[in-house]
């Protein structure tokens, strides 16, 4: 699919297959076709425990993908943990 297998983790939602790839070395700031971080995919899948993660490892907030989006533009306001875990304003 072209994509990083740290990106296909955090798609899974599996956040042991994440650790276990960051450990062996996988660049959690890598990006994919579109520009989207692993932050991104968690915060768009609602994955809070991964974004908690990746965010505890100096994921970078302020990234945007190819479109211009930062990864707390993409949380679903469903996604309460997420909405917590980025605070009110990063969803203005």
């Amino acid at each position: 699919s072209g994509m990083a297998a740290l990106h296909e983790a955090v798609l899974t939602g599996n956040l042991d297959c994440v650790k276990l790839l960051v450990k062996y070395g996988a660049d959690i700031h890598q990006r994919d076709e579109n520009g989207w971080t692993p932050l991104h995919m968690a915060c768009s899948d609602g994955y809070a425990d991964i974004a908690r993660y990746l965010l505890s490892l100096g994921a970078s907030l302020e990234a945007t993908t190819d479109d211009g989006e930062k990864p707390s533009d993409l949380i679903d306001p469903e996604y309460e943990d997420l909405v917590q875990l980025f605070g009110a304003a990063a969803l203005r």
